[in-house]
């Protein structure tokens, strides 16, 4: 199987492109494919390849309001290009498949988060500049407008390639979709079905409250579980409000390095158990 992240980076090397930004709209017509925006019903973009005279399509939807967004869904779409041609001529992208890590998710539409991640945000030229920056939103902002992506994909990438223990939760309809976390961020998120807490800054930001433009200490308990969560335990939480798709960004950072469980602690056919979390206060800077 193709390693998402290996056919970026050699498609880069291929093209010599080695700076940001990285505009898929020009890869494009340097691979030959023609590229449309148009209104589409349901999809984000969608990828048609005639073999009989190997033109290629990739349309992506005027609808989509964020121009980074738009070169996600271009990226990824260039991503089934190289990646899954040899098995299907088309693919037809949801919304809900493109920058998301939901587990419900088709594996070909997660390789191609992956690949247009990469492609858009390559590890040697962003890794550096996420080491020299502190965990935010503002420096993920900074980020999203220098490597011309979207917020989501951007806070995705500094949490794949940071040093910090800290995870995106992303959530809709007051409730947690999916998660991204870092390779130091040890406390389980456990989310299946989750209603957010009512001492969470998420919560309160679903009811119509303006979030604080900073880290908050909460009730770690709200958020996550873990041998090292006790009712005492406080966890950093940045909140951004709704955006035009309707979901909450939250950052957790675990400041304070809560021990969590290791992979290893539990064995395959072990199931960690959710329990309801209980709520606390929030302790809130004034």
């Amino acid at each position: 199987m193709m390693i998402p992240q290996v056919v970026a980076n050699n498609l880069l090397e291929e093209l010599g492109i080695s700076e940001l930004p990285i505009i898929p709209k020009d890869l494009c017509q340097r691979l030959k494919i023609q590229y449309y925006e148009e209104p589409l019903n349901n999809l984000d973009g969608f990828l048609i390849i005639n073999p009989k005279n190997g033109h290629s399509v990739i349309s992506v939807n005027t609808r989509i309001n964020d121009e980074g967004r738009k070169n996600f869904t271009t990226a990824h779409e260039i991503g089934h290009f190289c990646m899954d041609s040899l098995d299907r001529n088309d693919f037809y992208c949801s919304r809900d498949s493109i920058e998301s890590f939901r587990k419900t998710i088709q594996p070909m539409e997660l390789r191609a988060n992956e690949f247009a991640a990469e492609l858009l945000m390559p590890t040697s030229l962003v890794k550096p500049l996420i080491q020299t920056r502190d965990l935010g939103w503002d420096q993920i902002k900074s980020l999203t407008t220098l490597s011309q992506t979207s917020l989501t994909a951007t806070a995705i990438r500094f949490i794949d390639l940071t040093d910090e223990a800290c995870a995106l939760i992303v959530s809709e309809d007051g409730k947690i979709s999916w998660f991204r976390k870092s390779d130091e961020f040890h406390p389980f998120v456990l989310m299946e079905n989750r209603l957010l807490s009512q001492d969470t800054i998420a919560y309160e930001v679903f009811r119509g409250s303006e979030p604080p433009d900073w880290f908050e200490n909460v009730k770690a308990d709200n958020w996550i579980s873990g041998k090292g969560v006790n009712p005492y335990t406080e966890i950093l939480e940045w909140t951004l409000p709704l955006n035009s798709y309707g979901l909450v960004l939250t950052l957790l950072f675990d400041e304070e390095g809560i021990v969590g469980w290791d992979e290893d602690d539990l064995d395959e056919d072990d199931e960690v158990e959710w329990e309801p979390p209980t709520f606390h206060k929030s302790k809130r800077k004034k």
